[in-house]
Order: structure tokens, then C-alpha cells, then sequence
């Protein structure tokens, strides 16, 4: 069982988190538990999950958001929430309505007393009550990216402004695809309302915005790479994360447009993009889910324990 205890900035809750396991510990010799910070949570889940019966990580309220709360809606059991920020349990628990994950308060007498006997027992109990959310299935299709979405492509080194793709735009609205175009940041990448139906996002950035630690969250999202002559090099760094997710790459040319439009030469990229669409719209309609051991999990270090206190070894 995985239970997430946020509180407004981590602090308080991390003293909670090690009360409680430390009454686990001392007094349920049937149970074994952890508690660790959330981003250690989330990289060793599989060894945590293994290892431990509760996996309990802490953190600040705001580490979930609308861009990781498919992480937390297929990993967590539980998220409690502390008094000091019990106001948003609202709009976190819309986050997780999709997923079988129950968003709760900590009683605020319960939490100002720090009491670990009390709160391990709270836990325990609602084991019991999860038997009762065994048969929930998530309204989130997982199987396959295409299956709650449209085509989302990224555009590495363009801007949605510049000729080629007012052009390109144009030519897929005349072959009947809705596009939308959107600057990126990886927030807006799960949490956008648009104003119109669309058939293609195109979220334009820069290879060198994306980092190996949120890729994991990028790829989930994102069908397919357009990469501009300016963005080459950054490709060839991260080249080797596009493959590893199975997700499509294709070059464009956004240097000379005038002069492919005046030649005729434009057609050409016309077709090569259309081209790329259709495989990337093929792709997400047959590949599953990827989860890249790199990106999403570690091994459990070794732990030293003195007395009641345990951490982890670091030395190699």
C-alpha cells in the first residue's frame, strides 16, 4: 500500500510520516514499512513495493498537480491531507477522481498531537476499507496513448508564428486536421482547456527544456518529435530517450521557406510532415504504455539503522 501525507511544505508532514512508521514498526510485527520523500517514492516504487507492506512518502500539497497526477493516480492508494491545507482537498481530489485513489483529511486534533499510535491504527483501518475499492476500475485507459486523446506532437526549434507553419497549418486544415499550437511547459502539457475541438496539438519548445528527470511525464503525453536544423545537436543527446519510449522523430526545414514556396519545393515538406503524421496517428493506435526502468525506477539502496533511526547508504 502506497500512502502519500502531504501537508503545506513538507515539513510537519515528514515528522508525522516518521511517527507513524516508527509505531509500525515497534508494535505490528506483521507489517513492514517505509517512509521516504515523495520524489524517492515515486523513483524506487518498485523496490519500496516489493520490499515494504506501507510505503508511506511525504511532501508538500503541490507536488501534485495536473501534470503528474497520472503518476499518483496509478501508484498511490491514499493521499492524506494535513490540516494547514486541508482547503484544497477539493481541487486535488478533482485531479484524482479518474483513478481508484482516495484523497483524505488528517483529523486536525490527530495531526496537532503528532500522535503516531493513533494515526498508524487510522491506516490499518483503511486497508480494510480499500478491500472495498478492489473491483473500481479507472476511467483512464492506459493501453493505449490514442485511446483518450488526440495526436500530440512536439516541435523542437520552430515557432508556431514564422511562414513554414502558418503554411503547414494551413495545409492540414485543407486536408480536414484541426490543429492547435501551444508553447510549451510541462504544466499545460496535462492541464489545458481549449476553446475549440482539435485533431493535432503541436507543443512548440526546445530539445534543451526537456531533462532526463521529467521525460518519463513528456513521453507519456507526447506521439511524435518534429526537430528544426537549430535543434540537431540537442537531438543527438536525447535521441536515445525517443527510442527507448518507441515515440517517432522527423526532421524538418524551416530555414529557407520563401524560397521552397517560390520554387516549389515546399510541396515536398507538405508531404513529408503528412507523411509523419499518419505514422505517428498508426503508432499510438497500436503501442502500449512504456516504462522505461531508467526513467521511472531505481534500486533500493542498502539501509543502516542505529537504534529507532534508519537511512541510506550512499557510499559506493
Amino acid at each position: 500500500m502506497f500512502i502519500f501525507i502531504a501537508c503545506a511544505g513538507g515539513f510537519s508532514a515528514s515528522m508525522f510520516c516518521q511517527r507513524v512508521v516508527k509505531e509500525i514498526e515497534a508494535h505490528d510485527e506483521n507489517l513492514t514499512a517505509v517512509f521516504d520523500t515523495l520524489d524517492n517514492v515515486f523513483k524506487k516504487s518498485i523496490a519500496y513495493g516489493t520490499n515494504y507492506d506501507l510505503v508511506v512518502a511525504y511532501g508538500g500539497l503541490d507536488q501534485l498537480a495536473a501534470y503528474n497526477s497520472f503518476e499518483f493516480g496509478q501508484l498511490f492508494d491514499v493521499v492524506f491531507i494535513a490540516p494547514q491545507a486541508s482547503f484544497k482537498l477539493p481541487e486535488k481530489a478533482e485531479l484524482l477522481k479518474d483513478y481508484p485513489t482516495m484523497v483524505q483529511p488528517i483529523p486536525p486534533r490527530l495531526f496537532g498531537m503528532m500522535d503516531g499510535t493513533k494515526a498508524s491504527q487510522m491506516m490499518l483501518d483503511l486497508l480494510l476499507e480499500l478491500d472495498l475499492w478492489r473491483g473500481y476500475q479507472s476511467q483512464v485507459q492506459v493501453g493505449s496513448k490514442a485511446l483518450d486523446k488526440d495526436i500530440e506532437i512536439f516541435v523542437a526549434g520552430g515557432s508556431s508564428g514564422e511562414l513554414y507553419f502558418k503554411e503547414m497549418f494551413q495545409f492540414l486544415k485543407e486536408n480536414g486536421l484541426r490543429c492547435l499550437a501551444q508553447p510549451y511547459k510541462l504544466e499545460t502539457l496535462y492541464d489545458f482547456k481549449p476553446t475549440e475541438d482539435f485533431d493535432a496539438r503541436f507543443v512548440f519548445g526546445s530539445m534543451s527544456q526537456l531533462e532526463d528527470v521529467d521525460f518519463a511525464k513528456v513521453a507519456r503525453r507526447i506521439d511524435g518529435f518534429l526537430v528544426a536544423p537549430s535543434s540537431t545537436a540537442a537531438l543527438s543527446n536525447r535521441v536515445s530517450w525517443l527510442k527507448a519510449y518507441h515515440i517517432p522523430y522527423q526532421r524538418f526545414d524551416n530555414t529557407q521557406t520563401k524560397k521552397f514556396l517560390k520554387n516549389g519545393k515546399f510541396e515536398l515538406e507538405k508531404v513529408k510532415i503528412w507523411n509523419f503524421l499518419q505514422r505517428v496517428q498508426l503508432l499510438t493506435e497500436h503501442t502500449s504504455e512504456i516504462t522505461v526502468q531508467r526513467f521511472e525506477a531505481k534500486e533500493l539502496p542498502k539501509r543502516k539503522k542505529f537504534f529507532f533511526l534508519s537511512w541510506e547508504d550512499t557510499q559506493k
